[in-house]
């Protein structure tokens, strides 16, 4: 193992107890043709995803709710987006489930984390950017990719309030979280069918869908790129992203350890995800700010200045993943460490450095008699 990642590739087996074996007993012939049903099956969930958010936002802004629709009328065109972002993970783990041969159901997961974020930039940062027409958006990108400076300038500044109400509903949802209502509801409805134990065993785990790993890992990435992506643009952004890392600090801090119960893991693996996403937040946000500074900017100087850093975010992230080896240490500098004491970073068990003849005098004591 070496510190460059492209020497090895190392990956951490699941646990034992988490292994799906029948997927390990499927022909890889077999595997590939399922596999690429999935893909399929997912980016038609891509294409078929904003006309049910408008739909659903259409919905929500027909609703009179009374007294309260002045409040109703800034959280109504926001409803749409939050509905299909709860149910999107359910969608995607289904497919990855059915189609893709994997481990363990922890991969599905790690698989839900990667895709679930892709969503997510599409239709929520981007939202705007992406309009109503999804095909006209990747047709630009395939086309003309320098447009998409200008297209985010025109069209993201003028989304920030929308977020700023996105980033409040997030705080709604996360104290939900906490308050554990499905939960409750089962084991109250398991409690008079079969006992309060063995009601507690069925109503255990959380669905994995929503609150899983993955999911969580995807969301909570999303909504500080949000911040990074609009921070600059809307100062206050800033705060109500703080606000949200806070409130997330303090209630996963509480349900993670204390409530819910112990997951399978990848030893970090969705820390590091998480840190690759971020970077894709950090690329998006130079881009950004390059088109704004260029559409708006007195002369070209502003963007010039900015322009190099799009490629140092790149090259910076280029260099993460591959010049870092989070997984293992690396037998060279393993070598060469050489740790601090008295035996120069040697260690020589004490039981060894005794006279022979203690070790001696101590054998024919325990030896038993006779």
């Amino acid at each position: 193992m070496f510190d460059d990642q492209e020497a090895f590739t190392m990956t951490s087996p699941p646990e034992p107890s988490a292994i799906w074996y029948h997927d390990l007993q499927h022909d890889p012939e077999q595997g590939r043709g399922r596999m690429l049903a999935g893909y399929a099956m997912t980016a038609g969930l891509y294409f078929a995803y904003l006309p049910i958010v408008i739909w659903i936002t259409n919905v929500a802004k027909q609703v009179d709710m009374g007294p309260l629709q002045s409040v109703w009328a800034g959280l109504a065109p926001t409803m749409g987006l939050q509905v299909m972002v709860a149910m999107l993970p359910t969608f995607l783990i289904t497919i990855f489930r059915t189609f893709f041969i994997l481990k363990a159901d922890v991969y599905a997961q790690k698989n839900l984390q990667n895709w679930y974020f892709v969503f997510q930039v599409v239709f929520v940062i981007m939202a705007t950017a992406v309009g109503t027409n999804i095909n006209g958006f990747m047709m630009t990108l395939l086309q003309a990719p320098t447009e998409v400076f200008g297209l985010l300038a025109d069209t993201m500044p003028q989304a920030t309030h929308f977020f700023m109400n996105f980033l409040v509903l997030q705080w709604v949802t996360h104290v939900m979280g906490m308050m554990r209502h499905v939960i409750l509801g089962k084991y109250l409805a398991f409690s008079k069918l079969v006992g309060e134990d063995e009601a507690k065993k069925m109503a255990e785990p959380e669905d994995q869908d929503y609150y899983g790993m993955g999911s969580r890992s995807a969301r909570s990435t999303i909504n500080l790129c949000i911040g990074i992506v609009y921070g600059t643009l809307c100062p206050p952004m800033n705060l109500l992203c703080w606000v949200n890392s806070y409130i997330c600090r303090a209630v996963y801090g509480y349900l993670c350890p204390f409530a819910e119960t112990r997951k399978a893991d990848l030893g970090g693996a969705f820390f590091h995800s998480s840190l690759k996403h971020l970077f894709t937040g950090n690329i998006i946000y130079c881009i950004l700010m390059i088109g704004v500074l260029a559409r708006r900017g007195a002369d070209w100087y502003p963007c010039a200045v900015a322009a190099p850093s799009l490629f140092y975010v790149i090259w910076s992230m280029n260099r993460f993943e591959v010049k870092f080896s989070w997984e293992y240490l690396s037998f060279q500098k393993a070598v060469q460490s050489k740790p601090a004491g008295k035996n120069e970073g040697k260690f020589v068990q004490p039981e060894l450095c005794e006279p022979l003849e203690e070790l001696e005098a101590d054998y024919m004591a325990a030896k038993p008699k006779a």
